[in-house]
Formats: structure tokens, C-alpha cells, sequence
């Protein structure tokens, strides 16, 4: 039984409820797009990171932080509402996996946001081990680690070609 269904169990049968989460869900309806939702999806993660790129670490991390638990909270909830295992339209773990690719680099210049977003969106898309090992769990948890799995891989291998001055 997930929190909401604790709180409100009806909260399914509301049309209201159903569009509001498929709507953070699919972050603005980018997930319904025919091709690509995925790579349209990690776009909000550019932005996210953009705006808060300035912060604190500590501030950059809690808001992450909770942004990751939302997105848990948000994919399980639409994927109990289409009643399917971890649905295409769900785009806001492509959001949460990119801006943890991004996590840290406060000199982050155009070709290095952009090399981190093909390597993302690569890496998600292959899933070599050890992410692929995230696929493997249940509900929104499931839906969301293995996009944060892919962004922690690619902020280290951003980090490592920072650190052979590729950038």
C-alpha cells in the first residue's frame, strides 16, 4: 500500500489527482511525446541544475535530495494510476538522472553539459552493469535508480575528464 493510498484511498478515482500526477510525472507532458521521451525528459534536469548551479553544495544537495523523493513518490503514483510496470510516459527519473550528471560542477560550460547529456542518455539507454542491476527494483524506487545510477556514473566520468583537462 503506497502513502497515498494510506491517506486517501480513493485518490486514484480522482480525475483531478490522476492528471496532476501524470502531469509532474511526465514532467509537463514531455513524457507523451511519441519519440524520444526519455531524451526530452532529461532536458528539465539541465534546467533544474542551471538554476541551482549557484548554491550551496549542502542547499544544492538537499533540494536534490528532495526532488529524488518526489520523483519516487510521483513515478509510483502514475505507475499504480496506469496500473503497468514503470510506463514510458514516466520521464521525471530522466529529470532527477540528469541533474545529478550535473550535480557539483559549478564551472559547467556548454560543451561539457552537452557531453554529459549524450553520455546520459547513452548510458541510459544501454544500462551496462551496474545499473542495469537497478532495473531490477520494485515501484517508484526502481523507476527512479537506475537514472540516478547513470547520472552518478556520468558525473564521475565528467569529473575525470575535467581532471585530464578536457574541458
Amino acid at each position: 500500500m503506497t502513502t497515498l493510498e494510506k491517506i486517501n484511498p480513493s485518490w486514484k478515482n480522482r480525475p483531478e489527482a490522476r492528471r496532476l500526477v501524470r502531469l509532474l510525472g511526465s514532467c509537463c507532458y514531455l513524457g507523451y511525446i511519441k519519440k524520444f521521451p526519455g531524451t526530452f525528459g532529461s532536458l528539465p534536469g539541465i534546467v533544474f541544475f542551471l538554476i541551482t548551479k549557484d548554491l550551496n553544495i549542502w542547499i544544492q544537495g538537499l533540494i536534490i535530495t528532495a526532488f529524488l523523493i518526489f520523483s519516487i513518490a510521483v513515478s509510483q503514483a502514475m505507475e499504480d494510476i496506469d496500473e503497468t510496470k514503470d510506463p514510458v510516459e514516466i520521464v521525471i527519473d530522466e529529470t532527477a538522472g540528469m541533474w545529478v550528471a550535473l550535480f557539483g560542477l559549478w564551472d559547467a560550460n556548454l560543451t561539457m553539459i552537452i557531453t554529459a547529456f549524450l553520455l546520459f542518455r547513452a548510458l541510459d539507454f544501454f544500462k551496462p552493469y551496474p545499473i542495469s542491476i537497478f532495473q531490477t527494483f520494485k515501484g517508484g524506487k526502481g523507476i527512479v535508480a537506475d537514472d540516478v545510477a547513470v547520472g552518478m556514473i556520468t558525473n564521475i566520468i565528467i569529473r575525470l575528464l575535467l581532471l585530464k583537462g578536457v574541458f
